[in-house]
């Protein structure tokens, strides 16, 4: 377990300092290393999980901009999103509601930001996170999208 908690904190240390080295003047923005294909970063990914030495194909892994731009299409699918936990409210319905950043998007129209809701799991504000869960898009309420049933690493 100790193992496992160091990797994700070491993955997170790495994955910021990546994103603040393509931020350096003289470096490639951020923004241009997104892939133009909608938001989504790489395919599924076959990832050993279980002790009977099977694979489990992985969800895909999308940027918060790609959610939102594919929303009615992920409805009800299993996703991954990199960002910055922006904002974390506990007991709201039960549940810790965590809000991810990961820098795309667009603040005016409210697609920059996503909440992911846990019975479970939380995030520190301003600790780098991965967030498995599912995408519930409903264009008639607050919060259009939100990642249910979060796992938060």
């Amino acid at each position: 377990m100790k193992k496992r908690i160091l990797l994700s904190t070491t993955l997170c240390y790495l994955i910021a300092a990546a994103a603040m080295a393509a931020d350096a003047p003289g470096s490639t923005p951020a923004s241009s290393l997104q892939s133009p294909g909608g938001g989504k970063i790489s395919g599924a990914a076959v990832v050993p999980e279980n002790i009977s030495g099977a694979t489990v194909t992985a969800p895909d892994t999308y940027t918060i901009e790609g959610l939102y731009k594919n929303s009615a299409e992920l409805n009800k699918k299993k996703v991954v999103v990199h960002g910055q936990a922006v904002k974390v409210t506990p007991g709201i319905m039960g549940k810790t509601w965590t809000h991810i950043q990961d820098g795309t998007g667009d603040k005016n129209k409210g697609t920059h930001d996503v909440i992911c809701i846990s019975a479970i799991y939380t995030a520190a504000v301003g600790e780098m996170v991965t967030v498995t869960g599912t995408v519930v898009f409903n264009p008639e309420k607050r919060y259009k999208l939100v990642i249910e049933d979060a796992t938060i690493k």
